[in-house]
């Protein structure tokens, strides 16, 4: 069983001092951060979506990430990723509402309204990503997050 102390783990390298790497310990699901898998979402966003945070979880001891950096981006991510997810929900329903009245005649004025609100809806879900990217990036030593882009750019190959 893995006891994990969260008074001490400021300056801890979990991967290091904890658990050995070959292990294939979750330091995410250790700490009780869930991750939720959110890749139905992409489509609803302004631009595409820069999604480091499961990147960050598959490859977090190559990383070396600790505990208390963890905890930041989860602190983040619990608070804002339920907004972003009922931002994309309701781009979701918006964007069927759209069709069915552009396919049924439905009022240039009820159109353009609900192309102004989607856009609106998708920019907001874009600025959450992008604080997101800077709050992993804010977290992360330099070097951890280079090591980071290259796990993404592979990833995206």
């Amino acid at each position: 069983m893995l006891s994990i102390s969260f008074n001490s783990f400021s300056q801890i390298n979990f991967w290091e001092n904890s658990v050995e790497k070959e292990d294939n310990v979750d330091l995410f699901e250790a700490v009780g951060f869930q991750i939720e898998n959110d890749s139905w979402m992409d489509k609803y966003f302004l631009v595409p979506r820069i999604n480091l945070l499961p990147i960050l979880k598959a490859h977090a001891s190559e990383i070396g990430i600790t505990l208390e950096q963890i905890e930041e981006i989860r602190s983040f991510y619990e608070e804002f990723h339920p907004e972003m997810v009922k931002k994309a929900k309701e781009v979701e329903k918006l964007q069927k509402e759209l069709t069915k009245l552009v396919l049924d005649k439905g009022s240039p004025k009820k159109i353009k309204e609900l192309v102004i609100n989607i856009a609106k809806l998708k920019a907001e879900l874009t600025v959450y990503n992008i604080k997101l990217v800077k709050v992993i990036k804010n977290t992360l030593t330099e070097e951890q997050f280079k090591k980071l882009l290259t796990y993404y750019e592979k990833s995206i190959i």
